[in-house]
C-alpha cells in the first residue's frame, strides 16, 4: 500500500471514529491518546509523532468540510477533547416520489448488464438507505435481464445526446430472424421502458409518422444532422409505445393470486377482486407469462388456461436447463 493510500485509509478510519462516537453515545469526545490506541493507522509511533499526525489529519478533515471542534474534557481536564458537530455534518433528509424512485431503480437495474455495470455501482443502495424504496420481495426463481442489460454506454450517450440537442439519428434495424435489416432515420424523442423492454420513440423520417423501435433490434446508431421533427413536448411517450404494441399483439385479461406483499410488478396495476384474485387487463400475453414465471411460486396463475399451462411449461423448461447444467435428472 502506498503512503497516499495509507493516509487516505487513516483519514477514513478517523472520520468513522468521530461518527461512531457521536451517533452511538457513550464516548462523545475523542482524545489524541485514545485515537492512538484505538484507530488503525496511528499505532506503532511515539506519542509525540502520533499526536503530530493526529493534528495534521484534523486539519485535512476540516479543510474537506468535516466539522471537528475542540471542547473541554470533563473526564480528564489535562487532555483536549475533540468532537464532530453532527448538526453541521449531516445531510438533509432525501425523499423521492414513487415515480422518481422507479426511475432511479431502473437506472440501478442497468448495472445487471456488463456493458453498463460501471454506471450503476452502489448508487441505488445509497439512495435506498436514504429512504427511497422499491420492491424488495423474494428473489424470482427465473432470472430475467431486461433490455437495459444489452444497452452499451456509447449507444445510450448517442441517443440521449440526440434527444437533448434535437439531432437526427440513423441506425440499422433488424425486423426479425427472417425480415432482414434495414436502415432507418429518426428524430428521437426519448427512451421508454415498457414490460421489461426498452424502446426508442420519435418521428420516423422514412414513414413520416411517429414510431417506436425496440432497442435490442437496432445497431450502428449515429447522428445525421439536425432534427426536422423534434419532440414537440406534452407527448406521453409511454402511452405512444403501449398503443403501438397493442396493435396486432396478443393481449389478455390475466387472473392470478399472490402471496402478500410480493410481485408488485404485477399487482400494482391489477384489479383486486373480493375473493383475493388479481385481474390484469389488456396485458401482453408473452410478457405476462415471463413475469408470472419469474415470480413463482409467489404467483399462481388461474387463467386463461392456456396461459397457466404456458407458465408451467416455462418453469419446467428452466428446471430442465438447471438440472442439465448440474448433471441432475429431472
Amino acid at each position: 500500500m502506498t503512503k497516499k493510500d495509507e493516509a487516505l485509509e487513516r483519514l477514513i478510519n478517523l472520520t468513522f471514529a468521530f461518527l461512531d462516537a457521536e451517533q452511538n453515545g457513550g464516548r462523545r469526545l475523542l482524545t489524541a491518546s485514545w485515537v492512538r490506541d484505538n484507530v488503525a493507522g496511528y499505532a506503532g509511533r511515539s506519542e509525540d509523532a502520533s499526536r503530530r499526525m493526529f493534528n495534521r489529519d484534523l486539519g485535512v478533515l476540516r479543510a474537506a468540510g468535516v466539522p471537528v471542534e475542540i471542547v473541554a474534557n470533563p473526564d480528564d481536564p489535562g487532555q483536549t477533547g475533540y468532537r464532530l458537530q453532527s448538526e453541521e455534518y449531516s445531510l438533509p433528509e432525501v425523499s423521492f416520489t414513487p415515480a422518481e424512485a422507479t426511475v432511479l431503480a431502473l437506472a440501478g437495474d442497468m448495472g445487471l448488464g456488463r456493458r453498463l455495470a460501471a454506471f450503476a455501482q452502489s448508487g441505488w443502495t445509497k439512495l435506498a438507505a436514504a429512504g427511497a424504496s422499491r420492491e424488495l420481495g423474494a428473489v424470482p426463481v427465473v432470472s430475467m435481464l431486461n433490455d437495459t442489460a444489452h444497452l452499451g454506454p456509447q449507444t445510450l450517450d448517442t441517443i440521449l445526446g440526440a434527444c437533448r440537442n434535437r439531432r437526427r439519428i440513423r441506425f440499422t434495424y433488424s425486423r426479425g430472424p427472417v425480415g432482414g435489416a434495414v436502415t432507418r432515420t429518426m428524430d428521437p424523442w426519448g427512451l421508454v421502458s415498457h414490460r421489461d423492454r426498452l424502446y426508442i420513440v420519435g418521428h420516423d423520417a422514412d414513414r413520416e409518422a411517429v414510431r417506436s423501435f425496440r432497442i435490442t433490434r437496432i445497431t450502428d446508431i449515429r447522428e445525421s444532422g439536425p432534427a426536422t421533427h423534434p419532440n414537440p413536448g406534452g407527448v406521453d411517450l409511454q402511452d405512444l409505445v403501449a398503443r403501438s404494441l397493442r396493435r396486432g399483439r396478443d393481449v389478455i385479461d390475466a387472473r392470478f393470486r399472490t402471496t402478500s406483499g410480493s410481485a408488485g410488478e404485477l399487482t400494482r396495476t391489477a384489479e383486486l377482486l373480493d375473493d383475493g384474485v388479481h385481474v390484469l387487463r389488456n396485458v401482453e400475453r408473452d410478457w405476462f407469462i415471463r413475469t408470472a414465471a419469474a415470480h413463482a411460486p409467489q404467483v399462481v396463475v388461474i387463467g386463461p388456461e392456456d396461459v397457466r399451462l404456458a407458465v408451467i411449461e416455462t418453469l419446467s423448461r428452466v428446471a430442465g436447463m438447471h438440472s442439465a447444467e448440474n448433471g441432475e435428472s429431472v
